[in-house]
């Protein structure tokens, strides 16, 4: 099956969508950028969705698969699910028909402590062991009660490894996969940062990987800050980052979709003509998945 080819929605994606719409087939929404979150305010005000926000994706998505991809449950966090954000969240995935949705294998919150909005490149790293297990155990049951959506989780990119873990990335993620039922969503700029910043090698990390719990691909890029490789969505996805993709993605039977991350702020930078060539390029890859082609050179 060929994989749909998507773009993560930001106020400048409607830009794109007029010069190519033949282009995108799946546009992968962040509910948590429909909304302003006050905090524990007074009750039932803590929410304040942006004026025309949802209707615009819904103007802009009609006749696309959506999909949506979550920032701020923090799921691997010993800390509770935020029950009042799920409720939102679960609001958003019936009113846009969310296919799947997917969050980070990350922690943004934990007791006394958050990463705010605007930092959530920097997702701190968690222990791949029993206990984390646990965590994610209980609260994807949640996630899935409450959105009925098919569930993934994604990669993160850290800024220093965490020493001595019980399971390598790829082997915890085979296991949700295995014994949860929650397929990857594999950031491939993610994982080269990563490396760079001391983690894996990306090589040995795909081998290692299940190849059939893989629904979703990310591609983009990101800037070095001190050295130090982010998840910023800042620039057209790096030549590396492409020859991993083009080696691993014929491989994955379940994938459904390759999506390109950029954010608005960055839109001058790259250029409508920049994120077409990439969509291009995807589209391209995504037509070697289909055709169980193992030669595909989009470097």
């Amino acid at each position: 099956m060929k994989p749909l080819v998507g773009l993560l929605y930001n106020p400048m994606v409607g830009a794109v969508l007029e010069q190519a719409p033949e282009l995108v087939e799946c546009l992968e929404v962040i509910p948590d950028r429909l909304w302003y979150d006050l905090g524990p305010v007074e009750r039932g005000r803590r929410f304040r969705h942006i004026g025309g926000a949802l209707e615009r994706v819904k103007q802009l998505s009609e006749g696309l698969v959506v999909a949506g991809h979550g920032i701020g449950l923090s799921l691997p966090s010993p800390i509770p699910l935020d029950r009042e954000e799920l409720d939102q969240i679960a609001t958003i995935a019936i009113e846009l028909d969310f296919q799947w949705y997917s969050e980070h294998l990350s922690v943004f919150h934990a007791p006394h402590y958050g990463v705010p909005l605007g930092l959530r490149e920097f997702g701190l790293p968690i222990a791949y062991d029993e206990e984390t297990f646990g965590i994610l155990r209980t609260k994807l049951a949640k996630l899935r009660a409450a959105t009925g959506c098919e569930l993934l989780l994604e990669n993160g990119t850290f800024l220093a490894p965490f020493p001595q873990q019980p399971m390598t990335e790829p082997e915890f993620l085979n296991r949700l996969y295995a014994e949860l039922g929650c397929s990857t969503l594999l950031d491939l700029h993610n994982l080269y940062a990563s490396w760079r910043n001391g983690g894996p090698d990306p090589v040995d990390y795909l081998e290692r990987v299940n190849p059939a719990c893989v629904r979703e691909i990310h591609m983009g890029s990101g800037d070095f800050v001190g050295g130090s490789g982010t998840d910023c969505h800042s620039d057209i996805t790096p030549h590396l980052v492409w020859s991993y993709a083009c080696s691993i993605a014929p491989t994955l039977r379940n994938l459904r979709a390759i999506t390109f991350e950029f954010h608005e702020s960055c839109f001058e930078n790259i250029g409508v003509e920049g994120i077409i060539r990439e969509l291009e390029k995807i589209q391209m890859l995504s037509e070697a998945v289909d055709a169980a082609s193992p030669f595909v050179n989009l470097c």
